[in-house]
């Protein structure tokens, strides 16, 4: 979705059935936009032979499969590379290549798990248990790091003719974000800040507090004077933040508790201190009608054939001499195949062949979205 973001083409070859990520159909539409979408069985010999004449046409082959699956279908990297020797191909895999865990397949909160983000949004070591972060972490930053490979891969073609092989995983994407942590000569972490046991923050400058209405304040003070200046806004300016941190976060949530959130926002921001109101994801008024998300370009809308008129976040890149907008919306299963079939060479009457015997898909008009 991003590299479609950004200009490219961007094929999805699906199954007759459709990608299997369908039935969750919220995730499915939160990041298919600006696909074209050609559904064919690559199972069948005649179906294998199209994603061929696709893949000889093709700059980058990108998919998740389980390590082996790929080989068996017949698209592995051996088998693309005859077709196109300068092709990159890129599997985001779960845990990676190499045995003993290479054959695993897997979900974004195993490695939450396995690479500590779970036990650290729990706070843990104070007595919690994990916390499994609802926000796909993993998923969306092992996609991010497959966008810098395959970016650096075409680089690469254009300086010397070559196409290569990449990969990188869920597990990648989950030690990205433990980025901050490193071991020391003798073996022992370095003495990070952590969570406190209320999982509101790592220190009393920079932390959530509930105002007077039960909504929430995030404060990110973290120069001297943005401290000095939070403790003058809220009226404690004889405490130091090198006094016991439970104390201290206790008396700043004391002040806290005698305003609206609103309020020591509107204080906060006239004093200097950074500060935001957290605000629900899921709340269409809350963020995606934001104003100033509206002005950064944050917010794509685009209508929809079947759920009609959609709005999500938008560019996630800005570049002011060639500007860029998304605005295709997620795809139906095989919407395009008759179209891309047709840049293949094929006519109507060989795709009406292909569709009757079920080696392609294209959707009729009894087509549902799935549930």
């Amino acid at each position: 979705m991003v590299i479609g973001d950004l200009g490219a083409d961007v094929v999805k070859i699906e199954p007759v059935t459709g990608d299997g990520m369908r039935h969750a159909a919220s995730p499915f539409v939160g990041c298919q936009r600006g696909k074209r979408s050609v559904a064919i069985d690559l199972k069948h010999p005649d179906g294998l032979d199209l994603a061929y004449r696709l893949i000889e046409g093709t700059d980058v082959l990108h998919h998740n499969m389980t390590r082996g699956v790929a080989a068996k279908l017949g698209i592995d990297y051996p088998a693309c590379k005859a077709r196109r020797a300068d092709l990159i191909y890129c599997n985001t895999y779960a845990y990676g290549l190499p045995d003993p865990l290479g054959h695993s397949g897997g979900l974004d909160p195993l490695y939450q798990a396995s690479s500590g983000l779970e036990y650290e949004a729990g706070a843990v070591h104070t007595g919690n248990q994990p916390l499994y972060i609802r926000y796909g972490m993993c998923d969306t930053s092992n996609a991010m790091l497959s966008v810098v490979g395959i970016l650096l891969a075409l680089v690469h073609r254009q300086r010397t003719g070559e196409g290569q092989e990449l990969w990188t995983s869920l597990h990648d994407g989950g030690i990205f974000f433990s980025s901050d942590m490193w071991l020391g000569p003798d073996g022992a972490p370095w003495d990070r800040a952590r969570l406190d046991r209320g999982q509101h923050g790592l220190g009393p400058g920079y932390r959530l507090y509930r105002g007077q209405d039960d909504g929430w304040i995030c404060i990110a003070a973290v120069t001297d004077a943005q401290w000095r200046a939070l403790c003058s806004v809220v009226g404690a300016g004889d405490v130091s933040r090198d006094d016991d941190r439970e104390k201290v976060e206790e008396i700043l949530a004391c002040r806290f508790a005698t305003r609206t959130a609103l309020a020591w926002h509107r204080a906060l921001d006239a004093a200097g201190v950074p500060n935001e109101i957290p605000v629900e994801s899921l709340d269409g008024d809350a963020c995606l009608h934001d104003a100033d998300n509206e002005r950064l370009g944050l917010i794509a809308e685009y209508d929809h054939p079947l759920l009609g008129h959609l709005r999500q976040f938008g560019k996630l890149f800005d570049f002011p001499l060639t500007p860029y907008q998304p605005s295709a919306p997620p795809p139906l299963v095989g919407q395009h195949s008759r179209e891309i079939l047709h840049e293949l060479g094929l006519r109507d009457g060989d795709v009406d062949a292909l569709v009757a015997a079920r080696v392609v898909y294209e959707p009729d008009d009894a087509y549902r979205w799935p549930d």
